[in-house]
């Protein structure tokens, strides 16, 4: 009787550790599924968001587009 508890005992710790991995697992494809993809610039420390990185390189083409034509009218 004794060593029947005793292996129902190393299942139930079986069927936790896995249960905790189970978890584990659910919560890092749920991570995969929407990923957050980072950027981070030369020389800066910090990460941004892609989105944010290519705002502000379409902003930075903008500004250099505008700058374009002021000078082209100008010659």
């Amino acid at each position: 009787m004794e060593e029947l508890l005793e292996r129902l005992r190393e299942q139930e710790k079986v069927l936790l550790l896995l249960s905790e991995r189970l978890q584990n697992l659910d919560q890092r494809i749920s991570q995969l599924e929407h990923p957050m993809l980072m950027y981070r610039r030369p020389h800066n420390s910090q990460h941004e968001s892609l989105s944010d990185t290519l705002d502000y390189l379409h902003n930075n083409v903008e500004g250099i587009k505008k700058d374009l034509a002021i000078v082209a009218r100008a010659v």
